[in-house]
């Protein structure tokens, strides 16, 4: 959920806004009424980083898309299997 805060409310509750943001929410922070910034939890940044990066990389992207099909057609392995097949 996008809650829109002014600068001024933010600097006064920059201190607690960690116990008030879910992964979910965005903070729209504006400064005369113009959306400025966006306050977000640092994992949530880091979950759109990732899918950014995945998303830009052709070659993730494919693998990502092939792996998205297998567990739609029933292809999974379990995990546990999966290592017993490696040469470590």
């Amino acid at each position: 959920m996008i809650k829109q805060m002014t600068i001024t409310e933010t600097r006064k509750r920059i201190t607690s806004l960690e116990d008030d943001l879910s992964y979910e929410d965005t903070i729209s922070i504006t400064n005369h009424g113009k959306e400025v910034f966006a306050l977000l939890r640092w994992d949530t940044y880091e979950s759109i980083a990732e899918t950014l990066d995945i998303l830009s990389d052709q070659t993730l992207f494919e693998d990502l898309k092939i792996g998205i099909q297998q567990m739609t057609d029933g292809q999974l392995i379990d995990f546990e299997d999966f290592k017993k097949g490696l040469d470590v």
